[in-house]
């Protein structure tokens, strides 16, 4: 009978795959729920074992052989957590909502690299309106987690059972359609300009007058052409010419690259970077210390370093 090739030990293969897919051993770490030391003797082993190198240890990044043996491999560990979840009928689920325009602008599109990358993880996407209501007292296998966006000036401490953390805090900016910025009646000089510009407005001017406050203009009501109930509705009519909403990066995703939005500017006194508020992950205590919300942490970390290292490649705010 034929010796079978020996297999590496599964524990290094985890950890080669999770470096890998989250793009750092301190990230496969928090991941796999180890220490980053336990991480990066796996990936020794693994190397020592093949006999190759497969990290780049000066440019970063895999070798021709590790992509290679990546490609291979991680199609088998995804089988095999699968087929292991499936045996045990106890697929981890977690409930995820949030705002509409995080959900659809920026959450939506990037779901498929969650699930590529944890595939024995069930992740439920679920844009609501309303603030969600944390029960502490309820026991159900579906964890719930929730990303909103807080005002500064609304800001709460948090009950005792929740946890919470600030995935991102981005700058607040106005945008509009080319069409809607030829047809003003006069050229932006400051920031004073816009308030005689059609002004897209959500629930309420609360936005828009902390905004003017960073720009150092008071003002104690501002009168927006047409009144909206959600950030994705506001967009939705600057993209259709209506007039100048406000937004931030995540919301924006490829309006600014295809030309659709354009970023507000002034032509005497620049407009300067105002950030009014962050959105902020929270759980109960419980089901934060799960290990597929901290898969849930991990990805998000993972997808915010990737954003800001495109933003401050490509020079957008």
């Amino acid at each position: 009978m034929e010796k079978r090739c020996h297999i590496p030990p599964l524990a290094a293969l985890n950890a080669f795959v999770a470096y890998v897919r989250t793009g750092g051993i301190r990230r496969a770490a928090v991941a796999l729920g180890v220490d980053h030391a336990v991480v990066s003797r796996h990936l020794r082993e693994l190397e020592n074992s093949l006999g190759v190198a497969l990290r780049n240890r000066s440019a970063g990044g895999l070798t021709p052989e590790g992509h290679k043996y990546h490609a291979r491999i991680a199609p088998l560990l995804d089988g095999l957590a699968r087929a292991t979840a499936d045996m045990r009928g106890q697929i981890p689920q977690i409930t995820l909502t949030c705002s509409h325009g995080i959900a659809y602008h920026w959450l939506l599109p990037r779901l498929a690299s969650f699930r590529q990358l944890y595939p024995s993880v069930d992740l439920m996407l679920r844009p609501v309106d309303s603030d969600c209501r944390f029960d502490p007292d309820r026991i159900d296998t579906v964890l719930h987690a929730d990303i909103r966006y807080i005002n500064d000036r609304s800001v709460t401490s948090m009950p005792p059972h929740i946890r919470s953390l600030s995935v991102m805090r981005p700058a607040v900016f106005p945008v509009a359609s080319p069409a809607c910025l030829h047809r003003l009646a006069r050229p932006l000089c400051c920031a004073a300009d816009l308030l005689h510009a059609p002004l897209l407005i959500e629930d309420n001017d609360t936005e828009w007058r902390l905004w003017f406050a960073g720009q150092s203009v008071d003002v104690a009501h501002v009168a927006g052409c047409t009144r909206l109930w959600q950030a994705h509705l506001a967009l939705a009519a600057a993209r259709a010419g209506e007039g100048i909403a406000l937004a931030n990066a995540y919301l924006l995703e490829d309006d600014l690259q295809t030309g659709r939005l354009v970023q507000v500017t002034t032509t005497d006194v620049p407009l300067r970077k105002v950030a009014l508020g962050a959105y902020v992950l929270r759980a109960t205590e419980q089901a934060w210390q799960a290990r597929p919300m901290v898969m849930l942490r991990t990805w998000l970390e993972a997808q915010l370093h990737t954003d800001t290292a495109r933003v401050v490649t490509s020079g957008h705010h």
